[in-house]
């Protein structure tokens, strides 16, 4: 065989090596703690539980979503710095979002009843692994009780 053709068939057992990775698993909401409290923009610290299905670490370099409570936008969530994701494990991912006063009065008394609602997350990742880069759908839906009693006592 000619060195060109063992170039080739080395290009194509590389990119044939190359799994598409599965998608997160979302897991729910960990943890909420207010930060800031007024009659206006609200800030929130959560971390998010999620699991990577896949054998192999990723890098997540960017997320855009929103955040649904019961089917209504509630807040949007972004992620503009690296964050390492383990192979086959749960993370946890750190977020700091902004509430407006108006979101968090349409859905008080489930809140403060510490009723189950419906926490959905739509939008966009960015995720890499080694000189590989994709941007992937995130779809993810969750009935959970956001317990904002503790978070306020803490």
């Amino acid at each position: 065989m000619k060195p060109t053709a063992y170039l080739l068939l080395a290009v194509i057992l590389f990119f044939s090596a190359c799994a598409e990775p599965s998608p997160l698993v979302f897991k729910g909401v960990q943890s909420i703690k207010i930060e800031k409290a007024s009659f206006g923009k609200n800030s929130f610290k959560a971390e998010f539980a999620y699991q990577n299905p896949n054998r192999f670490g990723l890098v997540l370099n960017k997320l855009d979503c929103n955040v649904f409570i019961n089917d209504q936008l509630f807040t949007q969530y972004k992620l503009d710095t690296n964050f390492t994701i383990p192979a086959n494990a749960e993370f946890i991912l750190p977020a700091t979002m902004e509430i407006e006063l108006s979101s968090l009065l349409k859905n008080s008394i489930d809140i403060l009843l510490n009723k189950p609602m419906k926490i959905g997350i739509k939008g966009n990742a960015t995720i890499s692994k080694g000189m590989f880069t994709k941007t992937i759908p995130i779809n993810f839906e969750t009935n959970q009780k956001l317990n904002l009693r503790e978070a306020i006592l803490k």
